[in-house]
């Protein structure tokens, strides 16, 4: 990703069973944005990336996976509740999958392809962090 992330947060130790609630702005002048969860940089169990006007997508959410520096493919989702510049929402609730919950209620879920039992890592992409929740909840 060329995109330099505006935070990173390392050693979290965030086991199956936990969601993790991602609140802040949106850069108002992004055609993208991202939200990475993964063992590091190179091992992203998550790379969740709503794209307003980037390449030949437009208003839809790219989630993708990558293990050892290898992007897998693409999965799409039409879902779009974002706003350039506005605060929002969004959950990823680390299972036997990443259940991922948007700012408007819907939810889709993004299979585990990167053989990780531990979320580790979280970068975020022309996001501005507010807050950042953990929970746990039992299997």
């Amino acid at each position: 990703m060329d995109m330099q992330p505006n935070a990173v947060i390392h050693k979290l130790n965030l086991t199956k069973g936990y969601t993790i609630e991602v609140r802040g702005i949106i850069d108002h002048d992004a055609n993208r944005f991202a939200i990475e969860l993964g063992k590091d940089a190179d091992n992203v169990i998550i790379h969740f990336n709503p794209r307003f006007d980037y390449s030949v997508d437009k208003n839809i959410i790219i989630c993708n996976s990558k293990h050892n520096n290898v992007w897998g493919s693409e999965q799409k989702e039409p879902a779009f509740p974002f706003q350039k510049g506005s605060e929002t929402m969004i959950a990823f609730e680390f299972q036997n999958d990443i259940r991922v919950k948007l700012p408007d209620g819907r939810q889709f879920t993004f299979p585990l392809r990167v053989p990780e039992d531990v979320i580790q890592f979280l970068a975020l992409y022309s996001f501005h962090i507010r807050s950042i929740s953990i929970h746990f909840s039992a299997l």
